[in-house]
């Protein structure tokens, strides 16, 4: 499970990197438009496998983008708060098949959070 915050202040779950890949255009991960967690909650940065192709400018506006590709490693800079601050500063949760609300996601979170500790 991959947590995905977007600029727009959505949240969104997806399945796995397949998904992301699908719903996340590399160019807008390239630019920061997303913020991504695993279902523990840890930061997961983007490592590009292979870059975004961007063509000329022309009037402030790139005239080709050829999609890149990534993947999603742990943050080792994260210093665990990311999510919270992520979470607390979402409008609305994307249909899944998952969680319905945003306290739901909050929720699991926190359970697997506390279930790690534990071992």
């Amino acid at each position: 499970m991959i947590i995905v915050f977007a600029d727009d202040q959505t949240v969104d779950v997806l399945a796995d990197i397949a998904s992301v890949r699908r719903e996340c255009e590399a160019v807008d991960v390239e630019d920061g438009v997303y913020r991504f967690f695993d279902e523990l909650g840890r930061r997961l940065v983007p490592r590009f496998i292979a870059p975004v192709e961007r063509g000329p400018i022309i009037i402030g506006v790139f005239t080709s983008i050829g999609s890149g590709s990534f993947e999603l490693e742990l943050d080792p800079q994260d210093d665990g708060s990311s999510f919270e601050t992520s979470l607390a500063n979402v409008v609305a949760i994307e249909p899944n098949g998952r969680f319905t609300t945003i306290p739901d996601l909050a929720s699991h979170v926190a359970e697997k959070r506390r279930l790690l500790s534990k071992l």
